[in-house]
């Protein structure tokens, strides 16, 4: 998957998964965020500085990029594009533990929230696409990333991590579509990204569309 991978930091979140950092961390992160207001859509235009919570999300500091943006959406809960940087920055961190700090509904949740703040939200539909993939929950994935893809177009990268755009999700839907053995949907969508793609129909078929899906 595509959330963003620092060696260091994987190692240092795995050493201090069950120390005192855990929980502090846990704590700073807890997935429910009893401070936000009742009424968060009230601030139509919400306005707070993320750049320094972007910036330590693009360099690999995800727990101080999730402290930051927990804290702006503490402040103005309306801020759409908070949640979404508070969604991937727990995703990143959780992968980086290999999955032991727990944070799965806090991911989703802030994906969510992301979404009902803000229409056509793509960076958070991704970000769903992503988490349900990675869950395993096929259905869930194969329409996030076909709403992403569909809506972002071509030329869509996330600004925050290049990993993440039209060519990704299309790779995510394409493995949805042949986990369900829907093998000719799942080459349609190679060939959004690849148009000369195409592959054989004898026995060698599937192993070539699963190559083609994964050159995505």
């Amino acid at each position: 998957m595509s959330f963003p991978m620092n060696t260091a930091a994987a190692s240092r979140w795995t050493r201090v998964a069950h120390g005192a950092l855990r929980g502090a961390l846990m704590l700073a992160l807890g997935l429910g965020i009893s401070a936000c207001s009742d009424n968060d859509d009230e601030d139509a235009s919400p306005s707070v500085n993320l750049t320094p919570a972007w910036s330590a999300y693009e360099s690999g500091q995800w727990a101080e990029a999730g402290e930051a943006f927990l804290q702006a959406v503490q402040t103005v809960p309306a801020s759409a594009e908070a949640w979404c940087g508070l969604g991937w920055s727990r995703a990143a961190l959780d992968a980086a533990s290999g999955g032991t700090l727990g944070m799965d509904e806090g991911v989703r949740d802030a994906f969510h929230r992301a979404d009902q703040l803000r229409p056509d939200y793509v960076e958070a539909w991704a970000g769903l696409a992503e988490f349900h993939s990675v869950q395993g929950d096929t259905m869930a994935a194969l329409n996030w990333a076909l709403d992403a893809a569909e809506t972002g177009g071509a030329a869509w990268v996330f600004t925050h991590n290049s990993a993440v755009g039209h060519r990704s999700m299309r790779k995510i839907a394409a493995w949805q579509l042949f986990k369900l053995k829907r093998y000719p949907e799942a080459g349609a969508q190679v060939r959004q990204v690849l148009p000369t793609f195409s592959y054989a129909t004898g026995a060698d078929s599937l192993e070539q569309l699963l190559a083609g899906i994964h050159s995505l």
